[in-house]
């Protein structure tokens, strides 16, 4: 577990650890060079109770710390836990059961806050992944959103290490663990149980540092996708002139993979962008290409997306969502 002032959620944290019906754990603490007395409330956590222990990271951030914790930790069972969330009590317990050897368990979560209300999008966020431990194929959205989430779920050592552990090739580390799970043959057991109480703060990492803003996302993105699913037999299409559409195409062309740009933006039709002329969607037969999607607008999505059942086109095969 990576802390780094944690604050007054820390304790509320180990707390919801200490009471968990499955008893058998070892916590791994690694303080991230924290200034705010984390370190004090660890030190005094690791003397009271044998199965915690904690260490200060040599080096600095998340990825640091959770690399060098489990450098420390010798059970066969991994897990990640958020110095300011908490666990519901039989957590650990309903995770382990679950588990199988060659197999990631994750289950549900649900979003908190002691000083505002959930924003919509944590709402929208909760809901998607809630519902895909209910029904549906679990990767199927994948390009959209993560579908691990970071402090949800557990897998054997061995497993781990078969994905490359904490080795993570891009930011933010939890959607990039997220993709190499995807990309490996372990099979994903889903709980229709609550296993993590996420806490929504004004200091969450994710609020605060670039790295993990969503628009942040898609150079992982891009490049998982061009490594597990692009079909080279296919010429790709690439659907969307606004923000997300340009950050992709700028990323295609690094990568010097050819594609063909369209739009539904009458304005931008026949417009040079980075040196990629704009065509309509009309000019494209989408039964016989692989389209990236990229568009903001629901309004669009809903339009885009009834377009593509008329075709009868299969998401995560012929299109991918990437908005």
């Amino acid at each position: 577990m990576p802390v780094k002032n944690a604050g007054r959620y820390l304790k509320p944290c180990l707390e919801s650890i200490l009471t968990q019906s499955y008893e058998d754990w070892e916590l791994i603490a690694i303080n991230d060079n924290s200034t705010d007395g984390s370190k004090e409330i660890l030190l005094d956590y690791a003397k009271r109770y044998e199965n915690i222990q904690t260490r200060d990271n040599k080096g600095e951030g998340i990825v640091s710390a959770l690399r060098m914790a489990y450098k420390f930790s010798k059970r066969d069972i991994i897990h990640r836990m958020d110095a300011d969330d908490l666990m519901p009590m039989n957590k650990l317990k309903i995770m382990c059961e679950g588990l199988t050897e060659g197999s990631v368990v994750t289950g549900k979560v649900k979003y908190f806050c002691d000083s505002h209300k959930i924003g919509d999008g944590f709402k929208k966020y909760e809901s998607w992944l809630n519902l895909l431990m209910d029904e549906g194929y679990f990767w199927r959205d994948v390009y959209r959103e993560c579908p691990i989430p970071s402090s949800a779920w557990m897998m054997y050592r061995k497993d781990f290490n078969g994905i490359g552990a904490f080795d993570s090739e891009g930011m933010p580390e939890d959607y990039d663990l997220g993709f190499r799970i995807y990309g490996s043959k372990l099979k994903i057991n889903r709980l229709r149980s609550l296993v993590h109480y996420w806490r929504d703060s004004e200091t969450r990492v994710s609020r605060n540092e670039k790295k993990y803003f969503p628009i942040a996302y898609y150079p992982l993105k891009v490049r998982y996708f061009l490594k597990l699913d692009r079909d080279s037999n296919k010429k790709l299409v690439l659907w969307g002139a606004g923000k997300k559409g340009k950050i992709i195409a700028k990323l295609l062309l690094e990568a010097k993979v050819s594609f063909t740009w369209i739009t539904d933006n009458t304005k931008k039709i026949g417009v040079d962008i980075y040196g990629e002329v704009l065509k309509s969607t009309e000019d494209v037969d989408l039964k016989t290409v692989q389209t990236m999607v990229a568009v903001s607008s629901p309004n669009d999505i809903e339009k885009i997306q009834e377009r593509l059942d008329f075709r009868q086109l299969s998401n995560h095969k012929d299109y991918f969502w990437f908005s």
